[in-house]
């Protein structure tokens, strides 16, 4: 590999995707310009949705036929990785969540440059036509247990992304198997040396002899690593600028094939002709001294029982009462909205009533929220020991009381939220500094 195209990897400009053991080259794609169209159609291994669709989902539940057509993990991991790569705290939104390949590509995503993406998936429960079918013919109606327990969310969405995240599964069995990522590491490996001390005298060695011998030579894998038409009447032997292998048929010609192989960086596998033990470690140090160890760059992985460091929440969706929210009696219920809305950052936070308090201070989540207006004095004081906070929301249906509180407080972010939390998740209606 040329010394341009090894800066290139490090500056992550190409990406390796495969290499050949039998050629020693590497499979390589450019990584796209900001700047750059991106292609209509994609041609690549990882997209199968078979393999990495339905086998992987299968793999994940421990159970087949979850879910029909899953998109591949890689297509879509691929496809965002075009729009937020360069946005480390991008919010994804999915309203057709199907199996959840969505936030399961955003984790793979965060997980390889450490960044801070959030997902939210929304799905409905529903269950196939079949299962439906099945289902009624049992007695069971939609909403109970034995039904809802077969929708898709409940089934394979949910699972999936808990499943995914701890690396395991409820009953406590591992996750097999490995994600392909876009990082690279480079290592250093050792050449193979192979002494072929079966040949009694390299005079015996006739051109047929040799392509018999050459025939022997084989790969990790089991692939011919050199052909026979290299093999010639006079070869003493065989160095190629398109095969990793290389042969010495001549100990005699040692100082010739020592010069034939400088520079030849790609070969990793010397096979050499000699009988004695002794010569055959002499030569072995001389071509290791010539041209050292390889460095391999190779795709990482990661183990899919490594999970992802992230945290998750469950929400089903249900209607409010607007005349119990008015009343601050439904502040419970709002809260993970706030939660979601400062970024989900630690644990969401929970009240064990549903009468809503005078305030919350919350440093973990990096939030506060004043609900009770009149106590703003003793918010701020309490507010001024925190050094974690973020954002702030205040309660209060006047814009005037809004903006003199937010003046008086330290806090760049900062939202107001009526009296009727509702009319705060109304589009177009919500306020904020």
């Amino acid at each position: 590999m040329f010394k341009k195209q090894r800066e290139q990897i490090e500056r992550g400009e190409i990406i390796i995707t495969g290499r050949n053991h039998v050629t020693g080259a590497v499979e390589v794609e450019y990584a796209e310009e900001p700047n750059q169209l991106v292609r209509t159609v994609w041609y690549r291994n990882s997209h199968n949705a078979g393999t990495y669709g339905t086998d992987m989902i299968t793999n994940i539940l421990n159970k087949p036929n979850t879910f029909s057509f899953p998109k591949s993990l890689y297509a879509v991991h691929d496809a965002l990785g075009v729009v937020i790569k360069d946005n480390p705290n991008a919010l994804i939104v999915d309203f057709f969540a199907g199996s959840g390949t969505t936030l399961h590509a955003v984790n793979l995503l965060n997980a390889e440059d450490s960044g801070h993406r959030r997902c939210i998936l929304v799905t409905n429960n529903e269950v196939s036509v079949d299962e439906a079918r099945n289902l009624q013919r049992n007695g069971y109606q939609p909403g109970d247990p034995e039904w809802e327990k077969h929708g898709i969310c409940r089934a394979v969405t949910w699972p999936r992304t808990k499943y995914s995240i701890l690396g395991k599964r409820d009953d406590g069995t591992v996750l097999a198997g490995d994600y392909f990522t876009t990082l690279t590491e480079t290592k250093e490996v050792e050449r193979s040396f192979y002494q072929l001390g079966f040949v009694e005298d390299f005079e015996v060695l006739t051109s047929s002899a040799k392509k018999q011998l050459i025939s022997l030579l084989r790969s990790k894998e089991g692939k011919a690593q050199l052909p026979q038409t290299l093999v010639k009447t006079d070869s003493k032997f065989i160095v190629s600028d398109k095969h990793t292998a290389s042969i010495l048929f001549d100990v005699n010609a040692l100082d010739e094939w020592l010069d034939a192989l400088e520079d030849q960086d790609h070969i990793i596998d010397f096979y050499i002709v000699v009988k004695e033990t002794a010569v055959f470690k002499r030569i072995k140090a001389q071509v290791s001294d010539l041209l050292g160890p390889i460095n391999v760059t190779t795709q990482v992985k990661r183990p899919m029982s490594e999970g992802f460091p992230t945290n998750v929440e469950y929400f089903k969706l249900d209607f409010l009462d607007k005349n119990s929210v008015s009343l601050g009696q439904q502040f419970r219920e709002i809260l993970p909205l706030l939660w979601l809305k400062s970024g989900s950052i630690g644990k969401r936070p929970e009240i064990s009533s549903s009468e809503e308090p005078e305030m919350l201070i919350l440093p973990h989540n990096r939030f506060a929220i004043l609900i009770d207006e009149t106590k703003y004095a003793e918010f701020a004081v309490k507010l001024s020991k925190e050094s974690n906070i973020e954002v702030i929301y205040f309660v209060t249906n006047s814009e005037e009381a809004f903006r003199e509180m937010t003046s008086g407080i330290k806090v760049s972010k900062t939202y107001q939220l009526y009296r009727d939390y509702i009319d705060n998740f109304v589009l177009g209606s919500r306020r904020d500094s």
